[in-house]
């Protein structure tokens, strides 16, 4: 592989990575407007158990659980497997997530995977598709003194 071909390579896995950043800080921070400028327009989302998505089914299930609540979500996704192949690109995530809702001092902690498809389009790299995989889910309550929490038996 010649070195502009390396470049570009590097170039598009490194802004896969700011796009992949910009779809979690955005779900953090409650902002439709910038969960929607990450997905192409027709974008399927498959988010077990909740089912699978195209983009406004994504607002509207995030807009119902996340945005018109006081729930507090932190999303990290970390050890991201890309790949490049010309104008699409497929790649698994780790996440970690954690939400606590303080209205009653609930939490929930989870790992899992995500696994992306990207295409370019118009220079700039968008998610076609995204498959969230949960690993293991703990949920569990804040009381004053004592935390109580159990592993959620349905997930694999």
């Amino acid at each position: 592989m010649d070195l502009e071909a390396r470049i570009e390579r590097l170039e598009a896995e490194s802004a896969i990575r700011a796009l992949k950043a910009r779809y979690l800080n955005a779900c953090d921070r409650k902002d439709v407007a910038a969960i929607r400028a990450c997905f192409a327009p027709d974008a399927v989302i498959d988010f077990p158990p909740l089912g699978e998505f195209d983009l406004d089914g994504l607002i509207g299930i995030f807009t119902q659980m996340a945005v018109t609540t006081t729930i507090i979500d932190s999303h990290h996704g970390h050890n991201a497997v890309i790949d490049i192949d010309g104008d699409t690109a497929t790649a698994v995530w780790n996440l970690g997530f954690a939400t606590i809702n303080p209205d009653d001092n609930s939490f929930r902690l989870l790992a899992g995977f995500y696994t992306d498809k990207y295409e370019k389009c118009e220079g700039k790299w968008l998610i076609t598709y995204t498959k969230s995989e949960p690993r293991k889910i703990i949920d569990g309550r804040l009381d004053d003194n004592a935390i109580s929490a159990g592993l959620l038996k349905d997930i694999a």
